[in-house]
């Protein structure tokens, strides 16, 4: 398997390299690519799950292969603008609402928050997109009394800036918690990626200046789409 693989990466670096594919540009199909290289099919594939995961393609379902842009990349130490950062990055970020309604949330998120089961709470379901590309499914959850009418607003702008003018609330602070999970069907469809498989989950909890909770948060993100870069003193 060693000397194939690096000839499938050789192969797709070169194609690479040309500038005949440039980021998020589709592959060849599987069977033209086994065919140039003379491998099975079965041998490109985990060639190609491997370059996934060094972060030089990435798949679509039943789209093929495409060639990967550079990593979005995140100092988990830092509060987090989504959009912001983006462009910071040279990249377009757009945003998708999947959902919001008003619920009863499950334990780990009422007991952060200091309240009790029955409270009320906004869920809000995005897709984070960087270049047309979807990189990251987030659920949202946030006090339902305190940010009455919150659904009057285009959420697929950033919630942020929207708490900061119509409620003259400021992100002062975040806590964030850094896990590899596996993604189940609600959040594997809208990343085109199929249910199961790895994501880089942060639980992001975000407080104000006086140091309430205001946003508790969850991302499930490609993990080949992320990079993560903390500087010391």
């Amino acid at each position: 398997m060693s000397s194939s693989f690096d000839d499938i990466k050789a192969h797709i670096q070169l194609l690479i390299g040309n500038d005949r594919l440039g980021a998020n540009h589709k592959l060849p199909a599987e069977r033209e690519l086994a065919e140039q290289l003379r491998i099975t099919r079965i041998t490109l594939r985990d060639g190609l799950n491997r370059l996934e995961g060094e972060g030089l393609v990435y798949r679509q379902n039943r789209r093929g292969w495409f060639v990967a842009p550079n990593r979005f990349v995140m100092n988990p130490a830092k509060k987090v603008n989504f959009n912001s950062m983006a462009r910071e990055q040279s990249f377009l970020p757009t945003t998708k609402v999947l959902g919001f309604r008003k619920l009863s949330v499950r334990r780990d998120i009422y007991s952060a928050f200091a309240v009790t089961k029955s409270t009320k709470f906004f869920e809000m379901r995005r897709v984070r997109y960087l270049d047309q590309r979807a990189v990251m499914v987030e659920e949202s959850y946030l006090p339902a009394e305190r940010f009455s009418g919150l659904s009057d607003f285009d959420l697929s702008e950033s919630v942020t800036e929207i708490l900061r003018h119509n409620y003259a609330v400021n992100i002062n602070r975040e806590h964030c918690n850094i896990q590899v999970a596996n993604l189940e069907l609600l959040c594997a469809e809208p990343l085109g990626i199929p249910a199961g498989a790895p994501s880089l989950k942060i639980t992001r909890l975000r407080y104000d200046s006086s140091g309430y909770l205001i946003d508790y948060n969850i991302e499930y993100w490609l993990p080949h789409a992320i990079e993560m870069e903390v500087a010391t003193q």
